[in-house]
């Protein structure tokens, strides 16, 4: 379905090509959401889906770069290989179709997105960082595992590793900035975009910032089989 649409979107013109902005939570179960019951507050998504479309019976796979693979190739994910050499991806197939493609955030392969379809990339090759530093995978001066992997980061053609921004780095702020300085270039453009808006969270290792979760603390020491029958009500 995801291919006949874009390809639809080959023989579209002007103002019958919509921009599109693509938004993954990675490893978010539905019932997280508010709209769908969950007790965490997303009063932004709930109103997204209040105004848009909501869908009840969808399937997916369980782990994250399946998930990528399928919604970016429109492939059920044992067609294509990790690393989406054998097929293309939906930057590869918008840009012929007059769009501009961006991708911020995460992307769990190993090549570049910048050369596969996509006119700008900021984000890391890997399957999740450290939101505060990770450029050596350590927070206020606490060293992680050393089995847990430093990942290269790449900036269009630019390819960091490691990567150590500044103080106040936090990761899904600085993935959602990105996308603004982009979405403001648009502002000076006539040409429809495509903006893929990869997050790590809520993956693993589900950092936030104290304050956000300060407002549920409690919350969960009330247990799995309590939370579960609370949302399902």
């Amino acid at each position: 379905m995801l291919i006949l649409l874009l390809w639809g979107l080959l023989f579209s013109h002007g103002a019958d090509q919509p921009n599109i902005i693509l938004i993954l939570a990675d490893d978010m179960g539905y019932s997280d959401l508010g709209c769908y019951g969950g007790e965490i507050k997303t009063p932004n998504l709930d109103r997204l889906a209040k105004n848009g479309i909501r869908y009840t019976q969808a399937y997916n796979t369980s782990k994250c770069w399946t998930t990528r693979i399928s919604l970016l190739t429109g492939l059920y994910h044992h067609r294509s290989d990790r690393d989406f050499t054998n097929t293309a991806l939906i930057g590869e197939i918008l840009k012929p179709a007059g769009y501009r493609t961006w991708w911020s955030g995460k992307h769990h392969a190993v090549f570049n997105p910048y050369d596969r379809g996509f006119d700008h990339f900021s984000g890391f090759l890997g399957g999740a960082i450290n939101f505060w530093n990770p450029g050596d995978q350590a927070r206020r001066g606490e060293k992680e595992p050393g089995w847990r992997a430093v990942y290269t980061w790449a900036f269009d053609d630019q390819l960091i590793k490691p990567y150590t921004p500044d103080k106040d780095f936090f990761a899904t702020d600085a993935i959602t900035d990105w996308s603004l300085g982009w979405l403001d270039e648009k502002e000076k453009a006539t040409d429809p975009f495509f903006l893929f808006l990869a997050y790590n969270a809520p993956h693993w290792p589900l950092h936030a910032h104290p304050e956000d979760i300060a407002k549920y603390d409690g919350i969960y020491e009330q247990g799995y089989e309590f939370i579960r029958k609370a949302r399902y009500e």
